[in-house]
């Protein structure tokens, strides 16, 4: 059972590790980390629900093949292919939800590189959980290739709705005293779940087609968003420490 778990466990507390030390410029409260990997892992049961509920109640279910289209002389069921994008859109919920419930009351979110670093620890919990069915189903062979590439691709999935978390989090700081206070923050919000749905769907979409090229390429390119909107981030938060000391003296 031990062993099991170490498989399962090890590569998603690595990766964490591994995204806790993107960023050295502040420390970090380690037990919200932990709390926010356990809460990955239950987004993953609550992902299973929505998807199980997608599949049995709607006309989207993975092996559905009519209607299709001709596309590049490739044909793509229309209710198969929107079943992944479904996916990605209740798997991206799942984890909003414990941002939201998590992080975004908490005194620890500071800064935009904060709402990514908590995503993608979510995230890691998330895959981590579904590491534990495809051990289960398929082996540890599958669960070493989805250590090197599925659960990075589920925090590059993530880090922009991370990101935009925070940016909410901030707007809706210096924004309680307009109007339309609550609107924005929201709206942020949103715009950040869409995005990281859309990714996630489009990268389940491609496996879906036994595209793994355009997949593993895709994971490259969400890699690059997250680099850059974590080195944005950084100078952000940066820039943010260095005029509160300039404040003090």
């Amino acid at each position: 059972m031990l062993p099991v778990i170490g498989i399962v466990l090890v590569p998603g507390i690595l990766w964490g590790w591994v995204f806790y030390h993107a960023q050295r410029y502040k420390n970090v409260y380690l037990p919200l980390l932990l709390f926010l990997f356990l809460g990955g892992m239950g987004s993953g049961l609550l992902a299973l629900v929505f998807n199980h509920t997608v599949e049995k109640y709607t006309l989207f279910w993975p092996e559905s093949t009519f209607p299709a289209l001709i596309v590049w002389g490739k044909s793509i069921p229309i209710y198969g292919s929107g079943f992944w994008f479904l996916v990605g859109i209740n798997e991206e919920f799942a984890k909003l939800l414990i941002l939201l419930a998590v992080v975004y009351p908490s005194r620890h979110l500071e800064d935009p590189f904060d709402g990514i670093l908590y995503a993608a620890v979510v995230s890691v919990g998330f895959a981590t959980m579904e590491n534990f069915y495809y051990l289960d189903q398929f082996g540890v062979a599958v669960v070493a290739v989805r250590t090197m590439v599925t659960i990075p691709a589920h925090a590059f999935m993530s880090v922009p709705m991370g990101y935009f978390v925070a940016k909410s989090r901030l707007a809706l700081d210096v924004s309680r005293a307009t109007k339309y206070n609550y609107y924005l923050p929201m709206l942020l919000v949103l715009q950040g779940w869409f995005f990281s749905a859309i990714l996630h769907g489009s990268y389940d979409f491609f496996l879906s087609l036994n595209l793994e090229r355009v997949a593993y390429m895709q994971i490259i390119i969400m890699g690059g968003i997250s680099a850059w909107l974590g080195r944005h981030a950084l100078q952000l938060g940066r820039k943010k420490i260095l005029a509160f000391k300039n404040y003090r003296e």
